[in-house]
């Protein structure tokens, strides 16, 4: 019966870091990283039970972890309540990034979100588009756009800079009253 190659990749990498310290082995797996092309990988949420080769591992007596739980559109409108179609665009951006890791997207993937989210669409999507990158929210290039970080920072403030109160308008100043020149 033939080995599975993840069984035996596991070994091989296991056996090739297993002398090797802490340090050494992030260096390592840093650098196998860069050469796949891998961007970030998340560690297990939940400590394995019995270690490769070894024996298992005492369980502390807290309470167990759950594995993190994905966040829907839906619930990141609720949280961030953008209120025009700028601040709606960013924020499927910044969704795109933080949430289902696609940092780069094209116009037309952004206007996708809108059905997604149940969402009005706007009536002039390229002028909302247009807008955000106005702001500075947005980078465009193409299938290449990205949230900048001012767009990331706007939609983790729940776009509270963004709508500034309106200044206030100066006191119109006293009507002088007619003079009474002539009446006696």
């Amino acid at each position: 019966m033939a080995k599975d190659p993840t069984i035996s990749a596991l070994e091989a990498v296991h056996a090739a870091l297993k002398p090797l310290g802490a340090p050494e082995r992030e260096r390592v797996l840093a650098s196998v990283y860069a050469l796949l092309g891998i961007n970030e990988v998340q560690p297990p949420t939940k400590p394995s039970t019995a270690p490769l080769g070894g024996q298992p591992e005492s369980r502390s007596k807290s309470a167990p972890s759950s594995p993190a739980r994905p966040v829907a559109i839906r619930e990141l409108i609720q949280e961030k309540k953008p209120s025009t179609h700028p601040e709606f665009i960013t924020l499927f951006a910044y969704y795109r990034e933080k949430h289902q890791n696609l940092p780069t997207f094209s116009r037309a993937a952004l206007a996708g979100y809108y059905p997604m989210s149940r969402e009005t669409p706007p009536s002039n999507f390229d002028r909302d588009f247009v807008e955000a990158v106005k702001r500075g929210w947005i980078h465009e290039d193409g299938d290449n756009s990205y949230i900048t970080s001012k767009g990331l920072e706007v939609v983790e403030s729940s776009f509270s800079d963004t709508n500034p109160k309106p200044a206030k308008k100066p006191p119109k100043p006293a009507k002088k009253k007619p003079s009474r020149k002539g009446k006696h």
